[in-house]
């Protein structure tokens, strides 16, 4: 019986596999900017719906007390809510910066008065002091992403969620707003040092440092 040889198929030359290379980088560069665009929408999101949260919790403050949550720093004002037994969850606190970190999930014990809750920079939010529910809905009361952690800092940063920032103001109202250099709120844009704006009421000064 007459034996074949079967012909074994030639693998990639150098030349195609360079070819084949290029194009992939290609393709991986094109898709690089929308694979960001996405990236900082899904943060912007997510501060969104953190900051509905953050509202209820805050309206319930204020409807036992009489005012929102207060202490030295954004952390402080908001750990009083684990102490109340108001929320467990430290994942509502989390807005992307450049500076924030995810929350560990470790909030303490009611004997350690949750210390552990809200760690260093774990709350991306930056919170207003000495508001409550009776004051003018448009003023901000918490937003992200704040350039920098320390006080006295409320420029947001330009970069995080594209030229765009998050805002909860008094009406519980949580929207992405568009954010340039410009000095007041033009339309469609926005002003970076909005908490200091006297377009939406200033605050000036009562701007917690988010620690």
């Amino acid at each position: 019986m007459k034996m074949t040889k079967t012909k074994l198929a030639k693998g990639f030359t150098l030349v195609e596999l360079l070819v084949v290379i290029a194009i992939i980088a290609a393709l991986a560069a094109l898709s690089t900017p929308v694979v960001l665009k996405q990236q900082k929408k899904a943060a912007s999101t997510t501060a969104i719906n953190n900051a509905k949260q953050i509202y209820l919790l805050l309206f319930e403050e204020d409807q036992e007390t009489g005012q929102y949550p207060t202490g030295a720093s954004t952390n402080e004002a908001f750990r009083t809510l684990f102490i109340k037994g108001a929320t467990t969850s430290e994942d509502i606190f989390y807005a992307k910066t450049p500076w924030s970190i995810k929350p560990d999930g470790d909030i303490g014990t009611v004997a350690t008065s949750f210390a552990e809750a809200l760690e260093a920079k774990a709350c991306g939010f930056k919170y207003v002091k000495n508001l409550n529910s009776a004051k003018a809905s448009g003023l901000p009361i918490l937003g992200a992403p704040f350039l920098n952690i320390t006080t006295g800092v409320s420029t947001f940063d330009l970069d995080t969620y594209g030229n765009k920032a998050v805002v909860l103001t008094n009406d519980g109202a949580a929207k992405v707003i568009s954010i340039t250099l410009a000095s007041s709120l033009a339309p469609g844009g926005g002003d970076a040092d909005i908490f200091n704006s006297t377009n939406l009421g200033s605050v000036v000064g009562d701007i917690l440092p988010a620690l």
